[in-house]
């Protein structure tokens, strides 16, 4: 392949070339240096084509970030009057490579699931932005330590909501070109078609329609003759279907929606794996422990292991080295109090950890949320009783002289812990998509609760450092992600 610019040459003021690694009608990528050391690749756009046109894509998309699109750096023009791109490098492979060298007969749906999971979170955030790709196809997708990004903005256009009727005609990649580009009348959901057909060659190896001109494909789409008997996972049909739609009014109404009944299917295949795999072993012994079982092991990890398994560990990490600080300052009592500092304190916020994962992450009020916190209060104080044992009589004088009422501990232990856990909005505390991973109001409000509790139930103080331990750890450990789909 030759390229215009050879290793150590600077067509761009402040970068220097290390070798050329990509070219087409659009011009050339070259991996170079800037003059601070970074690492970057340039883009050169040949006079050859639509420099203008390629100019304004990538315009529009430069300060447009998500960890699914290929960074835009720069648009910069040299003093020959050439239009440069400095932008990321992704030294891996396009999915249009990985498909046809590796995946021909279709690609595991983990990696199915996984790529086309991160392509339509990019051009669903660039469709948030009023952005329309146009040019949507594996060989635009580039993949690097399993994260896919969609690149190659020469043909995104900024578009409205409604449909648009002076687009520019036939743009895109033949076989990736939803009908309606043939007139210029379109929106956004030509880039849902796009991705109709990304998700069939990534399920089958091959296209849904291959065509070697425009009038032929639309010829081809207009009869809608797609064979579906490719496609080995047929719960994907009704999906691929309605992406492929040759009429745009039956296709999905936006990518988050395609997203929605993607993952759907997903959900669905992996049950039923877990069914086919557990459901006709009724003895749990060794001979169960097979490679499928322990790959359904291995995949039940990889599910939770950042949402439940490694906060329940953390949170046991957390409670015990409290404990051990406070027994190296010496202010622990005896060994049993500690014990029973760090076993309740790990029980509390692990039940909480556990729980949000039914809860899913809501933020509303619920009285079933209220309930499930009071069950898992009520069973601490039971803990947290047998650990101490006091048997403590706390004596209330009623109003009539010489009348008194005698409270034992476990019951006040009790009522203590289920209603300081009844109290705060736990399922906030742990919601996924919180803003802030501690919510330093709420944990305030929480403590303040617990130590008002524990000076009316004249209770060890020791109770109320337990709740305040419990507030701090799950915030500071329940799992918290971005969330880049809207209403997900």
């Amino acid at each position: 392949m030759i390229f215009h610019y050879q290793c150590g040459e600077k067509p761009l003021d402040g970068y220097t070339i290390k070798r050329g690694i990509g070219k087409g009608g659009f011009g050339e990528v070259y991996l170079a240096v800037s003059d601070g050391g970074k690492t970057v690749a340039l883009k050169f756009i040949s006079s050859n084509s639509d420099q203008e046109v390629e100019r304004r894509g990538v315009s529009q998309c430069i300060n447009i970030k998500h960890s699914n699109l290929v960074s835009l750096y720069d648009l910069c023009t040299n003093d020959r009057n050439q239009i440069w791109v400095v932008m990321e490098l992704i030294l891996g492979h396009t999915l249009a490579s990985l498909i046809s060298e590796k995946y021909n007969a279709g690609m595991p749906l983990f990696l199915v699931r996984n790529f086309f999971n991160q392509i339509a979170q990019a051009i669903y955030h660039l469709h948030d932005h009023g952005i329309v790709h146009r040019d949507l196809k594996p060989g635009n997708v580039f993949i690097e330590n399993n994260i896919a990004k969609v690149g190659d903005y020469g043909l995104s256009k900024t578009i409205g909501a409604g449909m648009h009727l002076d687009n520019t005609k036939q743009v895109g990649t033949l076989n990736y070109m939803a009908p309606e580009l043939i007139n210029g009348k379109y929106d956004k959901k030509i880039d849902i078609y796009s991705l109709g057909v990304i998700l069939f060659e990534m399920l089958s190896g091959k296209k849904p329609f291959s065509a070697n001109s425009p009038t032929e494909l639309t010829v081809k789409q207009l009869k809608n003759n797609i064979d579906f008997s490719e496609i080995k996972q047929k719960a994907f049909v009704p999906i691929l279907a309605k992406s492929l739609a040759f009429d745009e009014l039956q296709r999905y109404s936006s990518v988050l929606a395609l997203l929605q009944d993607f993952e759907t299917v997903c959900e669905g295949i992996d049950q039923k794996k877990a069914v086919l795999e557990f459901g006709s072993k009724p003895d749990v012994g060794l001979e169960a422990f097979n490679p499928s079982t322990i790959s359904m092991i291995v995949k039940w990890v990889e599910k939770w292991n950042d949402k439940l398994i490694i906060p329940i560990l953390k949170s046991a990490l957390f409670a015990c080295l409290t404990t051990l600080g406070f027994s190296l300052l010496g202010l622990l009592p005896s060994f049993r109090i500690g014990f029973m500092l760090s076993g309740v304190t790990w029980f509390l916020a692990s039940s909480v950890i556990a729980f949000s994962l039914l809860w899913k992450g809501k933020k509303q009020e619920s009285v079933s949320y209220r309930m499930m916190q009071a069950g898992i209060g009520a069973f601490g104080g039971i803990i947290a009783f047998a650990l101490t044992q006091n048997n403590e009589v706390m004596e209330i004088f009623l109003t009539n002289p010489g009348v008194s009422l005698k409270v034992p501990e476990w019951s006040r232990m009790l009522f203590f812990y289920t209603a300081s856990m009844f109290f705060p909005k736990w399922w906030k505390m742990a919601y996924r998509f919180r803003k802030t991973r501690v919510d330093y109001v709420a944990t305030l409000i929480s403590i303040v609760w617990a130590l008002l509790l524990v000076s009316i139930l004249n209770l060890e103080f020791i109770h109320a450092l337990v709740f305040a331990l419990t507030v701090s750890i799950v915030q500071g450990v329940a799992f918290k992600t971005k969330r880049v789909l809207k209403n997900s």
